[in-house]
């Protein structure tokens, strides 16, 4: 894996690469139209980025050159330098010499900068008028480092006498996605032939070329895709600053695990929800500096943005170290705010009364402003997580401040899934969800009024009928008597049930189904409509005996089941 420093470097080389072929074409426009103020804007951005960039990562011979150009365009900017061939000739001879201590980066071999540099800045001093301060200043042609007269005078026409490849190329996300999803039909067909190939009684060691190759065709294609979190984290000290302003507090960023690589749309479609789980530590975790003071804490709070590796997840991590979150006061909002009764609220743990904090219209904020309050907040965060098979956990301790977990995969592309048969039906389930497949024979199972119980690891869980779920016209039955028990009463009593153990959200439920496949990396694509209402499935895909495979939500589920199971307890008491 490569260090986040040489990752920085190769996207500068690319880029600087980029900007000096721009400036070779707007020097040329404004040579022929010395008024041409597009050209003379884009100049001047491209000198300041490139020397900000080139500051940023310790390249000081391009800063320093680059600061130059762009001290000259400043002026011809401000009106105070007129063009003319003189300064042509040196921005071009400038910008040449710029090519060259780029591509002496990637080959190590010295260039030498200082008589270009001086050049310009004579040149500059002269035009200005300044020349009179200090004595009549040289000609700023004479003005040549010895070791530039094997090149400079060949330059001096604004000719090179070679054109450049940069070894790296850019290609649209667009590109990739397509060709991702190209390959992914090639796996679908090559596990099809493997799959009509077997019928035949064709050995599968036949085809373990083309498994071998189209999966590391696969993965090279993912492995492209694939970005440093730093990347984005970076992006967040002006988050936090401009939080820490509004609420008038004072608060550092800290930057971990910036070099975990994870897929570049996985990144994109959670930056939102990390913008407003930053802001919400400032607004809600970090305190006053009176408060701090009180609490023997420093008085500058701070945010920490990290990310680490989790088996096949990417595990990015927002904690804070504030006033932490009484899970008593959100209890009591539970019933304020009508979505639980105090009944069922005082049979609920300490983690499952936070997990309303992401539930849809709660917000804890004391305060109206710029970044609390709206009624729209965490379930934000929750539903883009979860959108992409991810979860999002919490873990708070009041006057220590709070963790904010955000368990996502690391691709898009392939997602671990388990397969099983519920009547003669494939269907898969997300594999980071799955903790054991057990056998439990049917005499382990209570029968409760709403639903079932069985025990995993000596602890009491929810069981759950899958055929049940799935025979339901409406997602509403679920709460209808009788509902959950229908296959088990159907059982024989010697029954043993094939039962996946999935956690969600600190559940645990142990799900029902008819047979257990095979553990298989899967390509999840999107539902259509209109089955896209279907909130029981998150996605859809196709196996190699070409069947359609559907992919169930476990979310969904075990949130159905918990809530099932709540109003259950209640009934009985």
């Amino acid at each position: 894996m490569k260090s986040k420093e040489s990752e920085y470097r190769e996207l500068f080389l690319v880029e600087a690469k980029d900007n000096i072929e721009q400036l070779d074409k707007l020097f040329v426009d404004l040579e022929k139209d010395h008024n041409h103020q597009t050209a003379i804007s884009e100049i001047f951005r491209i000198t300041h980025t490139l020397k900000g960039n080139a500051m940023g990562l310790g390249i000081d011979a391009v800063a320093d050159l680059a600061h130059v150009m762009e001290d000259v365009m400043i002026s011809v900017k401000s009106k105070r330098l007129a063009m003319n061939d003189a300064l042509f000739k040196l921005l071009f001879r400038a910008n040449d010499k710029l090519g060259d201590l780029v591509t002496a980066i990637e080959t190590g071999e010295k260039v030498s900068f200082l008589g270009i540099k001086t050049s310009l800045a004579i040149f500059l001093k002269n035009e200005l008028g300044k020349d009179e301060e200090e004595g009549a200043a040289p000609d700023p042609e004479s003005e040549v480092d010895e070791d530039e007269t094997a090149e400079e005078s060949e330059r001096d026409g604004g000719t090179s006498n070679q054109i450049s490849f940069s070894d790296v190329i850019q290609i649209p996300v667009k590109k990739m996605d397509d060709l991702l999803s190209e390959v992914g039909q090639l796996i679908i067909e090559r596990d099809r032939l493997i799959a009509f190939s077997n019928e035949l009684g064709l050995k599968s060691s036949e085809f373990d070329r083309l498994q071998r190759i189209s999966s590391n065709l696969q993965y090279s294609i993912m492995n492209a895709r694939m970005v440093q979190v730093g990347f984005l984290f970076n992006k967040f000290h002006r988050v936090l600053r401009d939080a820490a302003s509004i609420e008038g507090k004072k608060a550092s960023l800290v930057l971990k695990g910036s070099d975990t690589e994870i897929d570049r749309n996985i990144l994109k479609l959670i930056s939102d929800s990390l913008v407003h789980l930053v802001r919400n530590a400032v607004s809600h975790g970090i305190e006053s500096e009176a408060e701090r003071k009180k609490a023997n804490k420093p008085l500058e709070g701070q945010v920490t943005l990290d990310a680490r590796y989790e088996r096949d997840r990417v595990v990015i991590i927002v904690k804070d170290d504030g006033g932490g979150i009484d899970h008593e006061v959100i209890r009591r909002k539970i019933v304020e705010k009508g979505l639980a009764t105090p009944e069922m609220v005082k049979m609920m743990s300490k983690d499952e009364v936070l997990s309303y904090i992401f539930e849809s219209g709660f917000s804890n904020a004391a305060k109206v402003n710029e970044l609390s309050g709206r009624g729209v907040g965490m379930d934000v965060v929750k539903k883009a997580v979860e959108s992409i098979g991810g979860q999002v956990k919490l873990e708070t301790e009041v006057g220590k401040g709070a963790t904010i977990y955000l368990h996502v995969p690391a691709s898009l592309a392939l997602k671990g899934s388990l397969l099983f048969e519920i009547d003669k039906q494939e269907y898969a389930l997300a594999l980071s969800y799955t903790e054991a497949v057990v056998s439990i024979p049917k005499r382990e199972i209570n029968k409760i009024s709403g639903g079932l119980m069985g025990t995993f690891q000596d602890e009491a869980i929810s069981i759950i009928f899958l055929k049940d779920i799935i025979k339901m016209k409406s997602l509403s039955e679920i709460s209808s008597k009788g509902a959950l028990h229908r296959s088990f009463l159907d059982a024989g009593n010697d029954s043993v049930f094939q039962v996946v153990i999935v956690s969600y959200a600190g559940n645990i439920t142990g799900l029902v189904v008819d047979k257990v496949l095979q553990q298989k990396e899967i390509i999840e694509k999107p539902l259509t409509k209109p089955i896209d209402r279907t909130k029981l499935l998150s996605g859809t895909t196709i196996l190699g005996n070409g069947n359609v495979c559907p992919v169930i939500d476990v979310a969904v589920v075990t949130d159905l089941i918990h809530k099932q199971s709540l109003q259950t307890q209640l009934e009985q008491k």
